[in-house]
């Protein structure tokens, strides 16, 4: 009753078996279409990170540039600020000496004498010293 046939069931068996090969063939060849697939998908969508990164880059570099010029644009305009008010009191200083040499001429050459005896004496004292020092 439970006798197994081995010649009944060999030409279902091949059948079967050669049924799996052909399914596991079309299995490889769809993994591999799936895998060409995949990694063409993966190098594509890498080129387009690479781009989106190198774009952001680009405009941050940029960004850092005008920033620089801005800056330097900047300290140039503030340095001509200063350079303007610094002349501004040097002339208001001119013009304040100048008023006071006419008002007071005798003062004037009093402290004119007195700052070249300063400046005499201190020439003096730096050559008198500079020799001794020679001497030694």
């Amino acid at each position: 009753m439970f006798q197994h046939r081995a010649s009944d069931f060999s030409p279902s068996v091949a059948v079967i078996q050669k049924h799996l090969g052909v399914v596991e063939k079309e299995l490889e060849k769809i993994g591999r279409i799936a895998g060409r697939r995949t990694s063409d998908a993966a190098a594509a969508a890498s080129d387009q990170i690479g781009d989106a990164i190198s774009t952001i880059l680009s405009e941050m570099v940029d960004r850092f540039r005008k920033g620089g010029q801005a800056a330097g644009d900047q300290a140039g305009r503030l340095g001509n600020q200063a350079l303007d008010l610094g002349a501004k009191y040097g002339s208001d200083a001119l013009r304040r000496v100048a008023s006071e040499a006419e008002n007071r001429p005798l003062i004037t050459i009093g402290v004119a004498l007195g700052i070249g005896i300063l400046i005499g004496a201190a020439v003096l004292g730096s050559v008198s010293s500079g020799g001794s020092r020679r001497r030694r």
